[in-house]
């Protein structure tokens, strides 16, 4: 019997991994479709899965998102243990026969806490009798895999004898470079030449000044920086044409570091060694997505919607990470050149947030990913607390001429009518109050939030309010 395709996040599992990471870590919710069949009934193939935080610790028995052997699997959690003093976490999915491999928390992403299903959203229950359920089913499909293993384990033991040494795989680290590929200074090229009776094979690194040193008769040197391979084949057949009655060449590349891009501001830095901040080569057309993906994305307190692209000609782009990956803009996510710099700012310096006061659990600043509402910045603040006065929610907004206006949101009507007008579009710097009592004035508002807003933090844009 095969095994279930593993229940993945199609849109996640490379390129946009580092986005979604730092989403979930800023609190944001996000809407993934999966695919595989190892979740079955529970998820399926074509299903969106609605990932949030965590709230407190993993749960034994939750449906989680988690970075396992490089890609991301949302798998239910069935084991947590202490080794060497840090809590590792063991996942299955609910129609596999075994546990995937161990993960730490910092793999683990968030939970799933809804899935949408041919249009419909269906919660996910998160209970603890629906978790012991999961749990259950989890080890009865442990158990009848080990029943089945006994079964067959004489049969396997019987060939065994006839299986040879398991292949080595091939350490050498050449490979062909893309067609549209331009050699430059620094690259470390593979060059094999057969003449009709032997192979020459022989390793060039282009130059500063782009000359590759190729030690054969009536050669000496070669002009390689800004070539492609076609075209460096080709030169270097001609020139051997005239010695060879025969001559084919192979040219394979080994290391890339000719065209280089700079990478800049809030990126995460992991494991490898080419992940941060840095200079790192391309190797071939690659988009910035893609790029930022290899090279460890951004961190979680990057502006995701104002990355800077500066080309070499000082042309200066600004492009939003969250619509290349999750609207898959074409726009947003340029191929990348030799020399352009990536700048990823933070938050802080983008002051992408608004600010949720008053009668909240939460209150404080909410960042903003892409677009937010009213009430999801209430929810995100923590909902209302019970003495907020739902009826008049207040929104501080800034004009185009740097005026403050007043806007009253009814949520009491709202929520009996079913109508979403009390759901306010906020902008950067807006300022949402929830206060005791109707409030009608601008002044009224200010003199009860200025100890709040300087407790919070001092932006321009308040002060800007505080001055109208």
């Amino acid at each position: 019997m095969s095994r279930p395709r593993a229940a993945g996040i199609e849109i996640a599992e490379r390129d946009a991994a580092p986005v979604l990471e730092a989403l979930l870590e800023m609190g944001a919710t996000a809407s993934l479709p999966v695919s595989g069949t190892s979740m079955e009934p529970a998820l399926r193939a074509g299903d969106l899965a609605v990932i949030a935080p965590f709230l407190g610790l993993p749960r034994p028995g939750q449906i989680v998102l988690a970075r396992v052997s490089g890609r991301l699997l949302a798998h239910r959690l069935v084991e947590v243990t202490l080794r060497e003093g840090r809590r590792i976490y063991r996942l299955q999915g609910d129609a596999e026969p075994g546990m995937d491999g161990a993960v730490r928390r910092e793999d683990l992403l968030g939970r799933v806490v809804a899935i949408v299903r041919q249009g419909r959203r269906l919660e996910v229950d998160d209970g603890p009798l629906a978790r012991r359920r999961g749990l259950l089913r989890c080890a009865l499909s442990r158990r009848r895999a080990r029943l089945l293993r006994g079964v067959v384990a004489v049969a396997i033991l019987g060939g065994l004898g006839l299986l040879g040494p398991a292949p080595v795989a091939d350490q050498d680290a050449t490979m062909a470079p893309a067609p549209e590929y331009r050699f430059g200074a620094g690259d470390v090229l593979s060059l094999r030449i057969w003449d009709g009776e032997k192979i020459d094979e022989m390793r060039l690194t282009v130059q500063s000044d782009g000359e590759a040193f190729l030690p054969i008769k009536g050669i000496g040197s070669l002009h390689v920086a800004g070539k492609t391979v076609a075209q460096v084949k080709q030169e270097i057949e001609q020139r051997l044409g005239g010695i060879y009655k025969e001559t084919n060449v192979e040219l394979l590349i080994t290391k890339f570091a000719g065209q280089k891009v700079s990478l800049m501001g809030e990126v995460r830095t992991t494991s490898r060694t080419d992940s941060g901040p840095g200079e790192w080569a391309l190797q071939g057309p690659t988009h910035l997505v893609a790029f930022l993906s290899v090279h460890g994305g951004p961190s979680q307190d990057a502006d995701l919607m104002r990355l800077q692209l500066i080309r070499r000609n000082t042309q200066r782009r600004e492009l939003n990470l969250y619509r290349a990956v999750f609207q898959g803009a074409e726009e947003d996510d340029p191929l990348l050149e030799a020399g352009d710099l990536v700048f990823i700012p933070s938050m802080s310096m983008g002051n992408r947030k608004v600010f949720v006061l008053g009668e909240v659990n939460a209150p404080g600043v909410v960042p903003i990913v892409d677009k937010i509402g009213l009430v999801e910045a209430i929810t995100r603040a923590g909902g209302f607390t019970r003495g907020g006065y739902m009826k008049g929610v207040v929104v501080v907004k800034r004009g185009p001429e740097g005026q403050a206006t007043l806007q009253i949101a009814n949520f009491k009507k709202m929520f009996r009518e079913g109508k979403m007008e009390a759901d306010v579009p906020l902008q950067p710097g807006d300022i949402v109050f929830v206060p005791r009592r109707a409030i009608v004035t601008l002044q009224e508002v200010f003199s009860i939030i200025n100890p709040a807003l300087a407790s919070i933090e001092s932006v321009y844009i308040i002060d800007n309010f505080r001055k109208n």
